[in-house]
């Protein structure tokens, strides 16, 4: 079939499917602009034209003048220009669950949710401020969080929900058009799709008639993602539209994306976008020494200003749901850094960046690796221990967060812990000690339990039946 009577197919599914209503029509015209990216556009770079950023593009955090609460009074042009949104499109699936992800309880009883609004409200207490904290939704988890919301009193908190796009057949690269999928025949298209739905919504207007100007956006399921005053100085005492923040590459970020310059315009290169055989060139800390914590900050106004023309490189996501193979049509918030000419990367430490991906991230977050601060809310990273290892659990016993936290009731000790495997069904008792690269596998199908204060290092232990 050629593009043209693809995009003819299209084009009815969404007469079949329209209400008539704007919300439908908008989240249409994105798919249909979406889906011709997909037909026409390349979806590698030319490996021979790209070159690192330049020094004037770059900025570290911790050389910027101090913000203090003590000089806010005279800046209150800084604190009230600001306004915060927690990205909450994602499901749990990946940790055993079937609501919003950041309805995962995650230490002492607090969800990442909990640990969000709470540290929000403790920095404006700080300030003495009311900086807005807004939650992007998708229809994935829009009533899941209302709800909870409502049940924990958060009523300060405001919430606006995303597009929402159909998914592809990935044989037909049609829309699976099943009644009986229901939400499953849908998808968001990604965090890119922010600023059409401020746009949509009408969140932009509003934040643009309050007197914000600058937005933080941050994963929710990402506890170092705080609100920091340096910034939004930073951008509005120097004009700047876009900042993304970036840290060092580690042994565990291989695939994250990183920063490249094209045509004296700078760019997020993702591993969708690397040609296959420079795909060891990407994933090298060597060649690539920093990566995106998709903690980015943007100007309101230069959004306005340059919506609805607000573009991206499409990441083609390929899924397999109720046992079909679908394709999923994305782009990034951090991809969208083409579209501001005045854009700047700024260098931060990693405890800015803690985000919990699957169950393995989860396991590290309750260790040693790091602390709870209950008076302010926020998770701090135990930099002498090291950075997080690279953890494996069998897929077949550690299954959900539920399990997780069954088998591994105390936190785990991790010295500089670079590998953690764990084979078969093994509990593990309390103030057990790992360094470096440590394995424990369980020989047969039985259960068995690591006792307390056991200190592995450097160790594949293999436990088994006397």
């Amino acid at each position: 079939m050629s593009n043209q009577e693809l995009k003819t197919k299209l084009n009815e599914f969404f007469e079949r499917h329209a209400h008539q209503d704007l919300t439908s029509q908008q989240n249409a015209e994105i798919f249909k602009n979406l889906y011709s990216q997909f037909l026409n556009d390349q979806h590698h770079i030319d490996w021979s034209s790209w070159k690192f950023i330049n020094e004037e593009h770059q900025v570290t955090l911790r050389e910027l003048p101090l913000f203090d609460k003590a000089r806010y009074e005279i800046r209150k042009d800084v604190v009230n220009k600001l306004a915060v949104i927690k990205l909450n499109g994602g499901l749990g699936t990946t940790m055993g669950c079937t609501k919003a992800k950041s309805l995962i309880e995650v230490r002492d009883g607090y969800t990442f949710m909990d640990l969000a609004v709470l540290e929000h409200e403790k920095m404006c207490q700080l300030y003495g401020v009311d900086v807005p904290l807004y939650l992007m939704n998708s229809f994935y988890t829009d009533d899941d969080t209302k709800s909870y919301l409502s049940l924990k009193g958060y009523d300060k908190v405001r919430t606006f929900v995303q597009s929402k796009c159909p998914r592809l057949d990935a044989q037909t690269k049609l829309p699976v058009d099943d009644e009986s999928w229901g939400d499953d025949a849908w998808c968001p298209p990604g965090h890119g799709n922010i600023f059409q739905s401020l746009q949509n919504t009408g969140v932009l207007d509003q934040l643009l008639s309050q007197g914000r100007e600058i937005i933080f956006v941050s994963n929710i399921d990402n506890t170092g993602a705080n609100a920091d005053f340096q910034i939004v100085k930073l951008m509005l005492d120097n004009h700047v539209d876009y900042v993304m923040e970036c840290t060092p590459k580690t042994h565990v970020d291989v695939k994250g994306g990183t920063l490249i310059e094209i045509n004296n315009q700078m760019m997020h290169l993702e591993m969708p976008q690397v040609p296959p055989e420079h795909l060891p060139d990407f994933c090298s800390t060597k060649t690539f020494k920093i990566f995106n914590t998709n903690n980015i900050w943007v100007n309101l106004k230069a959004v306005k200003n340059r919506l609805p023309d607000i573009k991206s490189e499409i990441i083609v996501n390929k899924k397999k749901v109720r046992g079909r193979e679908v394709l999923q049509l994305e782009f990034s918030i951090g991809g969208c850094i083409k579209n501001f000419a005045n854009a700047l990367c700024v260098h931060v430490e990693r405890s800015r960046f803690r985000p919990v991906k699957n169950l393995g991230d989860f396991l590290s977050l309750r260790s040693s690796l790091c602390d709870l601060d209950t008076d302010t809310f926020q998770i701090h990273h135990n930099d002498t221990m090291g950075v997080p290892p690279v953890i494996s659990m069998d897929s077949s016993v550690y299954t959900s967060v539920e399990e997780v936290n069954m088998k591994f009731p105390y936190p785990l000790i991790f010295k500089n812990c670079q590998e953690f495997n764990v084979i078969g069904d093994v509990t593990f008792g309390k103030n057990v000690q790992l360094t470096g690269k440590v394995t424990v596998e369980v020989e047969t199908q039985q259960k068995y339990v690591v006792p307390d204060g056991t200190v592995l290092n450097n160790q594949h232990l293999i436990l088994k039946r006397s």
